[in-house]
């Protein structure tokens, strides 16, 4: 009984870490949303894909587009804004950094509707 007590514990600790760490990359892409300057003519469904490299305390370190949206100006617009968004927000638990050292975010110039 207290091995499974122990398991259902650890899933709940593990879900709520799951949900802290969805909650900041929902924050993260929100304040470099803020920061994108929309150059014209960007197609709605245009995606473009980073792999930003993060230090302690959410200091932007790399960014590196993975995959384009097919807009150059839409893809350097993004990049410029990631790099205006230094310092990142991060949870105050600096035990959950490794899973921010390295962030793979995607943009869009229209959010899907969730």
């Amino acid at each position: 009984a207290a091995d499974k007590q122990a398991a259902r514990d650890q899933a709940a600790q593990e879900a709520a870490t799951g949900r802290l760490v969805d909650e900041y990359i929902s924050k993260i892409s929100a304040k470099i949303r803020r920061n994108v300057v929309m150059p014209p003519e960007v197609a709605d469904n245009a995606r473009a894909e980073f792999l930003v490299t993060l230090l302690p305390g959410g200091r932007v370190m790399g960014v590196k587009l993975k995959k384009s949206s097919g807009n150059p100006a839409y893809d350097a617009a993004v990049e410029r804004a990631i790099l205006k968004s230094d310092p990142l927000p991060l949870p105050a638990d600096a035990g959950l950094f490794n899973r921010f050292r390295e962030l793979k975010l995607g943009f869009q110039p229209v959010e899907p509707v969730k």
